[in-house]
């Protein structure tokens, strides 16, 4: 308990600040909406091609200098983008540095994880874990650009000065994970071998098509649909301020996402996964039908929204748990992950420039026809009789 809450904490910490808080940080900076997604898709690239570089990282140093090294480059990284809040080159470059120190974290984290605790201590503490990750998106989503919306009030919609003093504080944070984990994280004294296996294992095609097209629809809206809360009224959004949407996606959503996901593992317990993979598959596409509403009525009210993304992300955890016990089932070392961040990546790259071209409601459209894809790989997956024993 000492190490294993603060580590995971500081491990989901930087991945939203690289996936949302780019996101609302480069269209307050003047990026379009194309632009902005193009860019932020660049930041999954490290979680691409971790096949490749994990096995370097694991046998190299010990798993507590990746952690304390990656922690003290993060606090140097986010100081810095504090500097060059409005130079749009640096920035980028800075967060595709932080997003890659971020995946060499996510892996020193993960490999103490394994290598320090026996199978039935790591068994015990899996909700600890879970439950700290979830916190730092929740504190990430919620409370960090709350903070950026009232710094933006208090100077007066100084956005450079107000981001600026966001990675002040996110610098410090990381300058007290540092030390505490100096004192805190255990030392194994040698690089223990590691388990890992390399891109070439392989995986059956019904997987991969299921890996990269159940979640094509959330996977599709998640960024547009972040801007688009955001978005003026004006502009077909609903305008939400950074308070608003720090109170509905960092707090309801994350708090129904966890819900979500306890239903949906609950459900796959019950009935198997075989018959929980077609309602599973439809509620994926509860978030698209969800958003077409919000874009076509664009709600003031923010009670009517607040209900509408707590039903959308209660439905997306649902039914992504399908995702995550078939994705833990299947072999392939690092590839199945590869896969996993590829699915995200891909459609973040090509949302933006999709929704420059329509307006969020026909986006909104197109993206539940998209989600078809989700029923199509289950019924890929289900005739592999191999992959849902």
């Amino acid at each position: 308990m000492l190490w294993i809450p603060s580590l995971y904490f500081a491990k989901g910490m930087p991945y939203v600040v690289v996936t949302v808080l780019s996101l609302l940080l480069l269209r307050q900076l003047g990026l379009g909406l194309g632009e902005t997604t193009l860019l932020v898709a660049c930041f999954y690239l490290p979680w691409v091609l971790k096949p490749w570089w994990k096995p370097w990282v694991v046998h190299s140093l010990s798993c507590r200098s990746w952690v304390l090294l990656t922690e003290l480059l993060l606090m140097l990284s986010f100081s810095s983008l504090a500097f060059v809040v409005g130079m749009v080159p640096v920035v980028f470059c800075l967060l595709l540095f932080i997003a890659t120190l971020t995946a060499l974290h996510n892996v020193a984290v993960d490999e103490l994880y394994r290598r320090e605790l026996t199978d039935d201590v790591r068994h015990a503490y899996r909700h600890v874990r879970e439950l700290s990750r979830k916190l730092a998106v929740a504190v990430g989503q919620g409370v960090i650009v709350m903070l950026v919306g009232n710094l933006q009030v208090l100077y007066r919609y100084n956005i450079g000065f107000s981001w600026s003093l966001m990675f002040y504080l996110l610098a410090g944070i990381f300058l007290v994970f540092f030390l505490w984990h100096l004192y805190a994280v255990p030392s194994l004294g040698v690089v223990l071998p590691s388990t890992t296996k390399t891109a070439d294992a392989s995986l059956p095609a019904s997987a991969v098509i299921f890996l990269l097209c159940y979640g094509l629809a959330p996977a599709f809206q998640s960024k547009v649909s972040i801007l688009f809360l955001v978005e003026p009224l004006r502009n077909g959004g609903l305008g939400l301020s950074p308070q608003e949407f720090g109170l509905v996606m960092g707090s309801l959503g994350i708090f129904a996402l966890i819900i979500g996901g306890l239903l949906g593992t609950k459900f796959i317990e019950r009935v198997g996964l075989r018959s929980a993979l077609w309602p599973m598959a439809v509620a994926m596409l509860v978030p698209s039908a969800i958003y077409c509403f919000l874009s076509s009525c664009q709600p003031s009210y923010l009670f009517v929204v607040s209900c509408c993304i707590f039903a959308e992300q209660l439905a997306y955890g649902f039914g992504f748990a399908a995702y995550l016990v078939l994705l833990g089932r299947l072999h392939g070392g690092e590839l199945k992950k590869s896969l996993m961040a590829l699915s995200l990546m891909l459609p973040c790259a090509l949302s933006g420039l999709l929704a420059e071209q329509t307006d969020y409601h026909t986006f909104f459209i197109l993206t539940l026809l998209v989600g078809l894809a989700s029923l199509v790989s289950v019924r890929v997956v289900r005739r592999d009789d191999a992959l849902l024993r």
